[in-house]
């Protein structure tokens, strides 16, 4: 199980290195209630019902449209009028005892039949985390913040990261996973449908990897050369969620971002948990 590694794993760690965020997230404010005295009553039935409402699901309906700007659930850009049939996104956010996971709600997709569905893929795959390290809410705490990195009329690329606490672990992990939907289909995408694993896996040990987050590059390449390439590769074939194999949670993912592949890699603790490389296709 993911928690009994990662308790593991603190303890190796301890012995074999010295003791070494993710931006929170804006909330919107609530717009005020005006009351006079003589409607204390109604302020008070005001008051309870959004005491109610911050026990669901909260969520934040601006995000980056594809145009950059930000883009509000429910209008659009009049100055634009290809905007209207823009994919609009909202995040809410999954919330248990310890545990909070943000994830994102999609509308306006091209064919509207496929709502339910990408959304269920989507909330699913972000939540999926639970299960995968077998989490305890009452005893382990996981924070996860989403972003919707590209958004369009054909793709959504989500990526999470966040923080993880296990009970009687002696520090916290750093978390990254992601999730690419393909809106036409109402299906995943994974490293398979833009890369060959093998080729990225020597990619990963070359001199020429490019290193887009590490604390330190030069121990990470370090190590990325020390580890066998059939390694390296038996971990990529299982890169990103998938809808045959939900049996266990994958260690590497992947998403196109611009034309680039970006590749997470698993790492030891003491080199900051994990990598990010970016492949650019154009130049190799």
């Amino acid at each position: 199980m993911k928690k009994n590694v990662i308790i593991l794993a603190a303890a190796v760690t301890i012995l074999s290195f010295a003791a070494g965020g993710c931006k929170s997230k804006e909330k919107i404010s609530l717009d005020s209630i005006h009351t006079t005295e003589s409607d204390s009553a109604s302020m008070e039935k005001e008051t309870m019902k959004e005491s109610a409402a911050e026990t669901t699901i909260e969520t934040t309906s601006a995000q980056p449209s594809v145009s950059g700007t930000k883009e509000t659930e429910g209008t659009t850009d009049s100055k634009d009028p290809a905007s209207a049939l823009s994919v609009r996104s909202k995040i809410a956010t999954e919330k248990k005892g310890g545990i909070s996971i943000e994830y994102p709600i999609l509308s306006n997709l091209r064919d509207s039949s496929l709502t339910d569905k990408v959304n269920q893929l989507l909330k699913d795959n972000a939540v999926r985390i639970i299960s995968g390290y077998d989490l305890d809410s009452d005893s382990d705490t996981l924070s996860i913040q989403c972003k919707v990195l590209s958004l369009d009329r054909k793709k959504a690329v989500i990526t999470y990261q966040g923080s993880l606490m296990v009970k009687d672990s002696a520090y916290p992990s750093d978390i990254f996973y992601t999730t690419t939907v393909d809106l036409n289909k109402g299906t995943l995408l994974g490293l398979s449908d833009y890369a060959d694993a093998y080729t990225m896996a020597g990619y990963l040990r070359s001199d020429d990897v490019v290193i887009v987050k590490a604390a330190e590059a030069e121990a990470v390449k370090s190590y990325l050369k020390s580890q066998e390439i059939d390694v390296l590769w038996a971990t990529l074939r299982k890169c990103d969620f998938n809808e045959t194999d939900t049996s266990d949670f994958p260690q590497a993912f992947s998403y196109e971002d611009q034309g680039s592949i970006y590749i997470s890699y698993p790492l030891p603790h003491g080199l900051g948990d994990y990598v990010i490389v970016r492949f650019d296709p154009d130049t190799k």
